[in-house]
């Protein structure tokens, strides 16, 4: 911007100073009866003349540069791979929901360190898991290996004993549901928002609505104008952040996936209502694999098991009460999730013996 504005006033002060050099050389020289007064007058005209087309010139120029520039960004996404390969032909039956992580690892492409290191567990299919950790500690990255957002580094996963780059991969993401962190609303109605990867059937008005009481959210879209066929903004700007998170776990739980990710998709969302919403998904989730990941253990509580981790590794695993029994990273976090609501002077968490109650 700087450079921006310094630019126009310098083009005019060179322009200027090149006519005042004309003016008093060319004048002498008219004076001393070196050149004609002609071929003074010819030579300004010219002057006048060449000004813009050399300034065009460097105008030009900076196009062509721009241009080149861009085109390495768009050269740079088209290099880029189309999608995760797949090794195999893979089964076309559909998955029952059972995971296994084999001494999995992942590295971040560019990264100089591995992101998860030597990750090993066990999800039978219909079993809840939990994943909780310090901000940085590989959550989002564990959950995005099972959609084969990224592929492992290392190791291998599992899905109901067969490895997941043999599983085509339009079957196994058919499969999932997943909300992410970040959570994206197209600029269409709500109703078309929450319907967004349900095949065409009868039901599908019914599935939304009771997809959107799930999340606690068929109260807050009633009020509204037009009810679900509200048309939302460019990326659900019309709605608040909580809202937007409620929004897109009722689009993963209308599809009735096999296996159900949450990643963090209830931060933005508060105690009371989360704890209505996690009450209502006990009931989606029945038979359903589900894996939850949250910096709020309240949220984790009565899942089937429970990862902690740290620096991508498993510091932690076990059911709460276990968990409660080290006296180590899991109860730490509780702790501290206790004093933030007392501080906070919200609704406190008590805890009594291996059980907490929200």
């Amino acid at each position: 911007a700087r450079v921006s504005g310094l630019l126009h006033p310098l083009l005019g002060l060179i322009s200027g100073l090149a006519m005042a050099g004309v003016l008093l050389f060319g004048g002498r020289m008219v004076m001393a009866g070196t050149i004609s007064t002609g071929d003074f007058v010819a030579f300004l005209l010219y002057l006048a003349m060449l000004t813009w087309p050399m300034i065009a010139l460097g105008w030009v120029v900076n196009l062509f540069q721009r241009g080149a520039a861009s085109m390495r960004r768009i050269n740079t996404i088209l290099d880029t791979p189309a999608g995760p390969v797949q090794t195999g032909t893979g089964r076309a039956s559909s998955p029952r929901g059972g995971i296994e992580f084999r001494n999995v690892s992942f590295r971040f492409p560019g990264a100089d360190r591995d992101a998860l290191h030597d990750i090993s567990f066990t999800l039978t299919a219909g079993e809840r898991l939990g994943v909780v950790g310090a901000t940085g500690s590989g959550k989002s990255a564990l959950v995005s290996l099972i959609p084969r957002i990224h592929d492992v580094t290392s190791g291998e996963i599992l899905l109901d004993g067969q490895p997941i780059r043999e599983i085509p991969l339009e079957l196994l993401r058919a499969a999932i549901g997943m909300v992410p962190q970040d959570s994206f609303l197209f600029s269409e109605t709500i109703r078309e928002n929450l319907a967004f990867g349900i095949d065409e059937m009868e039901d599908s008005d019914r599935r939304i609505i009771a997809a959107a009481r799930v999340a606690q959210l068929d109260q807050t879209i009633r009020e509204l104008p037009n009810g679900y066929d509200t048309l939302l903004g460019e990326r659900g700007v019309n709605l608040s952040g909580g809202q937007k998170q409620r929004a897109t776990l009722a689009r993963a739980i209308a599809r009735a996936p096999r296996i159900l990710i949450i990643d963090d998709g209830l931060s933005a969302v508060d105690t009371h209502t989360e704890s209505d919403i996690l009450r209502g998904l006990r009931e989606v989730v029945q038979n359903r694999t589900s894996i939850i990941v949250s910096h709020r253990v309240s949220a984790v509580i009565d899942v089937d098991q429970i990862l902690v981790l740290g620096d991508g590794r498993i510091l932690e695993q076990g059911t709460h009460g276990e968990l409660l029994s080290l006296n180590g990273t899991y109860a730490s976090l509780l702790r501290r999730q206790i004093l933030e609501q007392e501080v906070k002077g919200g609704e406190k968490l008590a805890h009594s013996g291996d059980d907490v109650l929200v």
